[in-house]
């Protein structure tokens, strides 16, 4: 049970490790999975709002059907309103 407890950990913290992209930005490994899955070009982005803005596109084609791009335009949005939102 231990050693299972300890890979769950393991897993959670390896898919929560920010990658750098480029100087302005860093995405979460599990992120950078799952655009690259839906064939995003997040590579060529230089903010959270470029991505979100590829996402939305790739969410419309699709009928907003897949979850877990919209998790993670989710997710971005989140951080996106807490970094770069004057309050």
């Amino acid at each position: 049970m231990k050693k299972e407890l300890d890979q769950v950990v393991e897993n959670t913290i390896q898919k929560n490790h920010l990658v750098k992209i480029n100087d302005k930005l860093y995405l979460k490994e599990y992120q950078r999975d799952i655009l690259e899955l839906n064939h995003i070009p997040y590579q060529n982005c230089g903010s959270v709002s470029e991505i979100l803005f590829l996402i939305n596109d790739a969410l419309e084609d699709s009928d907003g059907m897949d979850e877990t791009l919209d998790e993670v335009a989710r997710d971005l949005q989140e951080f996106n309103y807490y970094h770069n939102t004057n309050k």
